[in-house]
């Protein structure tokens, strides 16, 4: 027999980039099977969803450097939260680059400037085995010929 409930919980988030501080709400399936043996799934929109310590994104700028608090962290502690906004005041157009980055600044962001990187440093270490061996084969090659 399984047993559980479900909970919402509000998590916050703060970007270590741009310092923006946003929140998100989940909610969180706890069951178990009776046996000692318990089960967590997190949904969003009810899409099973990573915990919100695990691979958050900032929305304003796209970094993964984020910081989560535990939940009801800014019922505590108001004053992290943006001011709201006036009825009046439009919301900003998104950027196509982001500010501070550059357009030829990796591929899509900080996930992307890792594999270029990655690719380069395999690419060094390619091109030299890949002189190594044909120095040897070219000593080989000599050294037959004698």
């Amino acid at each position: 027999m399984q047993e559980g409930f479900s909970a919402r919980e509000t998590w916050p988030f703060e970007c270590l980039h741009c310092l923006h501080v946003w929140q998100e709400e989940y909610l969180v399936r706890r069951q178990s099977d009776g046996h000692g043996n318990e089960t967590v799934v997190w949904l969003r929109s009810e899409v099973p969803v990573q915990p919100p310590w695990a691979e958050a994104v900032c929305p304003e700028c796209g970094d993964i450097r984020v910081k989560s608090f535990p939940a009801g962290y800014l019922a505590h502690h108001a004053e992290l939260l943006p001011a709201p906004r006036k009825p009046g005041d439009a919301a900003r157009p998104l950027d196509a680059v982001p500010a501070g980055r550059a357009a030829g600044d990796g591929i899509g962001g900080p996930q992307g400037r890792r594999v270029v990187t990655r690719f380069r440093l395999l690419a060094a270490v390619a091109t030299a085995v890949i002189l190594v061996l044909g120095l040897e084969f070219f000593e080989i090659a000599v050294a037959a010929s004698r």
